[in-house]
């Protein structure tokens, strides 16, 4: 399929792509859970496996306290929840972000992590700072700052400590209980650095996807039996599910004066040297309204047009791309 090839009035073209990019997102794990620690990944397994089991001999309904309960009973099951939350807060603490960097740096320090994730304690922060900007600047990224790195890692104590504190409960009693995706939202900024701004928002989206869907790690039993409670998940919308969602066509399924100014802008540029779309210009008026539009914009951006992106489409690997089928190929569209 080309530009060549565009029928708005085959509405149903444009929706096999979005299709095809949310049963893509279905079939891959997260990158985070592919690099958790070994005593991790057994609780991680477990959850998931218990989810299954109640959810299927109840015949998908969920009973909210009998399954954490179950979840309780599964050893290490708050350290990774605590250990996922520090990853994100982590996000803030890089200036030059690699998610996949970050992964293995708090997998490989995990040693030093688990004495402050068992034990938040201020005493602990330089410490668990310095180590980790060290061992990611040994990695070779360069710029960092230890205050922001050490800004973070006190962020994640301070609401960890009002959490079990002030609050009296844990992050695996906690989540549950939430319905509403936004109240979720609002109530995570507490263990992150008080910043009203991008990175902050994409910090605590990321934790809110990882632990809101049966195809991650289902905590979020509230929001999530809540009859699709998370596709009223907000998209993060980065460079590359942005980039897949205006380059495959799928913003064309929505067909409304937005999508076809896209349009033309793409199509006049076609043989001039390619056009520019920034993120900014498309992430709120086309790019989530697709992933809403997919009825599951957690599955559709986590392993979909994320991992397309970053793996098939910002490498131009057309015809590698679980895509290629279906997939418009605006590949002289840049996004920024």
């Amino acid at each position: 399929m080309s530009s060549l090839e565009i029928d708005l009035r085959r509405k149903d073209r444009y929706e096999d792509i979005i299709r095809s990019i949310s049963e893509y997102g279905s079939s891959v794990k997260e990158a985070v859970f592919e690099n958790l620690p070994d005593e991790l990944m057994v609780p991680y397994q477990r959850v998931r496996e218990l989810y299954i089991q109640e959810t299927t001999r109840s015949k998908g309904r969920i009973d909210v306290n009998s399954l954490i309960q179950l979840y309780m009973n599964v050893p290490k099951t708050e350290e990774l929840l605590r250990y996922l939350l520090l990853t994100t807060v982590l996000f803030m603490g890089f200036r030059n972000l690699r998610n996949e960097v970050i992964y293995r740096v708090i997998r490989r320090n995990y040693d030093m992590i688990s004495h402050l994730i068992s034990r938040p304690e201020y005493s602990l922060i330089n410490d668990v700072s310095m180590k980790l900007l060290n061992d990611y600047e040994g990695e070779g990224i360069k710029g960092e700052d230890i205050q922001e790195v050490s800004n973070a890692v006190h962020g994640f104590v301070y609401g960890l400590r009002k959490l079990t504190k002030a609050y009296g409960t844990t992050l695996l009693r906690w989540i549950p209980k939430f319905r509403d995706m936004n109240d979720f939202e609002k109530a995570l900024t507490m263990f992150y650095p008080p910043r009203a701004n991008e990175r902050r928002k994409r910090a605590i989206r990321t934790f809110i996807r990882w632990v809101s869907h049966e195809t991650n790690l289902p905590v979020a039993l509230g929001i999530i039996s809540r009859g699709g409670g998370h596709r009223r998940y907000t998209m993060i919308a980065d460079v590359y599910s942005t980039m897949v969602t205006i380059r495959s066509g799928a913003f064309l399924a929505l067909n409304n004066d937005h999508a076809m100014k896209i349009l033309n802008k793409i199509l006049v540029n076609k043989d001039g040297g390619g056009v520019t779309i920034k993120v900014d210009e498309v992430k709120g008026g086309l790019v989530r309204a697709v992933g809403r539009l997919s009825n599951d914009p957690i599955t559709y951006e986590r392993g979909g047009a994320f991992r397309i992106g970053h793996e098939y489409c910002s490498r131009l690997k057309c015809s590698e791309c679980p895509l290629n089928k279906v997939c418009m190929k605006f590949t002289w569209v840049n996004i920024k």
